[in-house]
């Protein structure tokens, strides 16, 4: 069947993550995405504004992370050890 040695490099971790920088960068997501939707999308259909929302919600949140954890050195997640499986 399989050969145990060809999955030798199977790896497993420990994450972290830091529940009040993630709700705090959830909600400076939220309102930024929600000023920049109002301000922007005028006149538009609910389905419009939802994805909209969603969208802008995600790259924000995603950029903010990045910013936190590479930039600003406060990682929202870490990985605290890593270790093979046998």
């Amino acid at each position: 069947m399989s050969d145990p040695a060809a999955n030798s490099h199977v790896y497993a971790g420990w994450f972290v993550v830091d529940l009040r920088l993630l709700g705090f960068v959830t909600l400076v997501s939220a309102f930024l995405t929600l000023g920049l939707v109002a301000l922007l999308m005028r006149a538009k259909r609910w389905h419009e504004y939802a994805t909209a929302f969603v969208t802008i919600f995600i790259v924000v949140m995603i950029l903010s992370i990045l910013v936190f954890n590479r930039v600003a050195r406060y990682p929202v997640f870490s990985i605290e050890t890593m270790f093979s499986l046998p």
